[in-house]
């Protein structure tokens, strides 16, 4: 095979920073928060810290060296580069079908959760727009937050207008390239988010008690860490905290990681990159994201505001959603201008996760033959097709979620537990074998074990990935979605239809251009 003509990174530093930016998004912010209160607290936190250490770690190096390997090679997104990892196991029939199983997954993920997900930034763009104007001031409470937001989500100028630019800022970004848009941004915004992340903690652990005595910001950090057992037995905490950890770290997110790994040079570190990289997701998830949650929601809502997310009265997004405009509205003028710079950095970070997903899908344009700038911009189109119900249902409803809710756990949940369970099973030992940990050490400042690869990856990370999925029809999570909307069920049809009609059409691309791309 010929050289390969590909982009790749200008530096370490930028590397690690887009991928950190990558991972490091909405979901520390605002889904972990709601997951945690969804499922118990302290609990939930068992099966996602076991999935961290038991398939995070081990994922996250495999994800990269599938995407390096793949790009070496031509293959720039999850589909051909299933069939450059097991072509020499399966042969070439079945290299196509592991391909066809890629490019299903990568183009209905992608699609689907970047949707949603640009919603959410639009959301927080609001937000923004409501802390720079001044008019947050007039939040003192979270009910008032809470009128506030779903009027917005009942509004098409409000709902609209701040998601369609969003997506257009999301294509300028990305059009450019790897080096002159993605790298450029992340070395700003990523710093500078940590920076006042740090100062939100420390200020929703001083707050104290404004609203009501009992009522203090230190116990909301308490229930945070205190489990509650009983949650353990249902089925869906160990879904969905699995389904966080991929979440969180970009697993499984449409081949997010390996795409951006495929612009890595040969010998450029991956195991100890791979590792910083998730260390500063998890700090700012964990410790900063959950902590000034929780601080903040249980000093404006106590313990009532976390039932209503249990009760499933709140979207889990809602409770970082309501909490911080009070804060921030209860502190004046100081309180305006904290809040300006929160929300456009939150959303800044938002971006950089959301450009990952549109840089993944514009390089399936480009395989035919669409320039980046092109398949930047109809990706664009497309997730705002695949969006729109999500405003739909916010107008007609006064601010119902469930087509958002459902897709996010079946996409943002079963899906990356799916996606990941493909990767094990074709990347481990016994199908992409040794060139696999051969691939990850290569140029590596800390060497991944033998074992790591061939008991971790190839045995008991598919085992536990395939218990999460066969947990799934014993959850009950999925009613109390579509109970929560008046469309509740057209939604969560319609949201099942376009996971199926994109899973097929993702499918047959990535049978035909790995069949074009890698000739016999």
């Amino acid at each position: 095979m010929g050289k390969v003509e590909r982009e790749v990174w200008a530096t370490k530093i930028g590397l690690i920073l887009a991928m950190s930016g990558n991972a490091i998004g909405l979901g520390n912010f605002l889904r972990f928060p709601g997951r945690v209160a969804l499922y118990g607290g302290g609990a939930y936190l068992i099966p996602y810290f076991i999935a961290f250490f038991l398939l995070g770690i081990p994922l996250f190096w495999l994800e990269w060296a599938i995407g390096r390997y793949g790009g070496l090679r031509g293959a720039e997104w999850l589909g051909p580069m299933f069939y450059v990892i097991t072509r020499r196991r399966l042969g070439r029939r079945g290299a196509l079908i592991a391909a066809a199983i890629g490019g299903g997954l990568t183009l209905a993920v992608g699609l689907l959760l970047d949707a949603y997900y640009t919603n959410l930034l639009g959301w927080v763009a609001y937000w923004a727009a409501w802390s720079v104007s001044g008019k947050i001031l007039t939040i003192k409470s979270m009910s008032e937050a809470k009128e506030v937001f779903i009027n917005a989500l009942a509004n098409p100028v409000y709902n609209l207008v701040p998601w369609i630019f969003t997506l257009l800022v999301l294509a300028l970004i990305v059009a450019p390239g790897v080096r002159r848009g993605i790298e450029r941004a992340v070395k700003i915004m990523m710093p500078t988010l940590f920076i006042l992340a740090v100062i939100l903690l420390i200020s929703g652990f001083l707050i104290g008690a404004p609203i009501k005595p009992e009522w203090n910001s230190i116990k909301g950090f308490i229930w945070m860490w205190t489990p509650r057992f009983d949650k353990l037995a249902d089925p869906a905490a160990w879904l969905e905290g699995t389904g966080q950890i991929f979440f969180t770290l970009s697993l499984g997110i449409a081949g997010i990681i390996p795409t951006y790994a495929a612009y890595t040079r040969r010998e450029e570190d991956l195991a100890l990159s791979a590792l910083t990289s998730a260390t500063l997701n998890e700090v700012a998830e964990v410790v900063m994201g959950g902590s000034i949650a929780f601080t903040f929601a249980y000093a404006f809502g106590g313990p009532e505001l976390i039932a209503l997310v249990q009760l499933g009265k709140i979207s889990p997004f809602g409770l970082a959603v309501v909490a911080y405009p009070a804060f921030f509205g209860s502190l004046g003028i100081p309180g305006a201008i904290l809040a300006s710079f929160w929300y456009i950095l939150l959303w800044f970070a938002g971006v950089t996760s959301a450009i990952a997903l549109v840089n993944v899908v514009a390089a399936i344009f480009k395989d035919f033959g669409l320039s980046r700038a092109v398949g930047s911009f109809i990706t664009i189109i497309l997730l705002l097709v695949f969006g729109l119900p999500i405003t739909y249902e916010g107008m007609v409803t006064g601010g119902a979620t469930s087509y958002l809710d459902f897709t996010d756990f079946v996409v943002g949940s079963v899906l990356l537990v799916v996606t990941c369970f493909f990767e094990s099973v074709f990347g481990g030992w016994f199908i992409w074998g040794a060139e696999g940990l051969e691939e990850i050490n290569r140029g590596a400042l800390i060497r991944v074990p033998a074992w790591v690869w061939k008991y971790v990856i190839s045995i008991i990370d598919p085992i536990f990935l395939l218990a999460m999925i066969l947990w799934l029809p014993m959850t009950v999570r999925v009613e109390a979605i579509i109970e929560s909307s008046p469309i509740g069920a057209q939604m969560a049809m319609l949201s099942s239809v376009f996971t199926a009609l994109l899973f097929i059409i993702g499918a047959i691309i990535g049978y035909r251009v790995s069949a074009k791309k890698f000739p016999e």
